[in-house]
């Protein structure tokens, strides 16, 4: 709504303030921010004074393309050609895995980087998607170029009904 209001031109901005909704209790109050002194935009010495490309001062990997457990299936079952790369640590892993995968624990990965061969597709999974999703992206900064992640990792994958190998 801030954004339309500022757009508009109509009504009172908020800048300076945030307007806080609790649902539960139908309370809303206004909360006074504080400027930072330090900020690089609004502090005291601001080092940014003018609008900046972002893509110019930082390294954006490319995006890490993610899956579903049904299209994951589907391409495992006509025959992979990559590697299936299990980010969680032993444990977890010896609880409940995808045949044929690779044990990779996000806790040893940076150690095992240098080992994967940089020229097969991967499909990166863990237990719900978030840790591989992280080394995903570790993967494409470090100039791997097929890395796909499994959104909703392993516990998405047996909910489906899809094969596990457990304990």
């Amino acid at each position: 709504m801030e954004a339309i209001k500022l757009i508009a031109k109509v009504g009172t901005s908020l800048a300076g303030r945030m307007l806080h909704y609790d649902a539960t209790e139908g309370r809303m109050r206004e909360i006074t921010l504080r400027t930072d002194p330090d900020c690089a935009l609004c502090g005291e010495c601001p080092t940014i004074t003018e609008p900046v490309a972002y893509g110019e001062i930082c390294s954006i990997p490319a995006e890490l393309q993610e899956i579903d457990t049904t299209t994951a299936l589907g391409i495992l079952e006509e025959g992979f050609d990559g590697i299936l790369l299990d980010v969680r640590e032993k444990d977890e892993h010896d609880w409940a895995h995808i045949e044929g995968c690779r044990l990779t624990p996000l806790s040893e990965f940076e150690r095992h980087l240098a080992d994967l061969p940089r020229d097969r597709h991967y499909l990166v999974y863990c237990k719900i998607g978030q840790r591989s999703a992280h080394a995903g992206r570790a993967m494409l900064e470090a100039g791997f170029p097929h890395v796909t992640n499994l959104g909703g990792g392993i516990v998405a994958w047996i909910q489906s009904g899809a094969p596990v190998i457990t304990r």
